[in-house]
């Protein structure tokens, strides 16, 4: 049990927070607070700089929270293991893309939401960069002999 609870859980915790019905991560529920902040931030900024900083950091959070999930994914296939194995990377970005292409295909359906293939590829890009790190980490650790560790 402490396994599943180690390992298993918080990537679908985290794939429960990012699926597509959850109202938490509209533009209309982040400019309520976010808008407000970057108007008291940048008090001599129009409002057309403001929403392009509102959707820059939107676009930001899109790669990071999929970076997350790719972390979280690699983490939970490799279970603690000591061991290296490719295939534990290509496992965890193929159940990424995919969870983050099914995330934007629904938002079309729902009326609070809006699915974009620019959002499919920041998400996409933040699922690779964040697999790239690990494999760099873990090149790096091969060259100094130790063994990479992601707990």
């Amino acid at each position: 049990m402490s396994y599943f609870l180690l390992y298993r859980l918080p990537p679908i915790l985290w794939m429960g927070f990012l699926f597509p019905e959850n109202s938490v991560l509209t533009y209309e529920s982040t400019s309520r607070f976010l808008v407000p902040f970057l108007t008291w931030l940048l008090p001599f900024a129009d409002q057309t700089t403001i929403k392009l900083v509102h959707i820059g950091i939107r676009k930001s959070v899109h790669f990071f929270e999929y970076g997350l999930l790719a972390f979280l994914l690699f983490r939970a296939i490799r279970s603690g293991r000591k061991e290296w194995r490719p295939e534990w990377m290509l496992y965890a970005g193929i159940i990424c893309l995919a969870y983050t292409a099914l995330d934007e295909l629904l938002q079309v359906y729902f009326p609070f939401r809006t699915g974009q293939f620019s959002d499919w590829m920041i998400n996409a890009a933040g699922v690779v960069c964040t697999l790239g790190l690990i494999s760099l980490k873990f090149r790096i650790s091969m060259c100094s002999g130790a063994t990479p560790k992601f707990e």
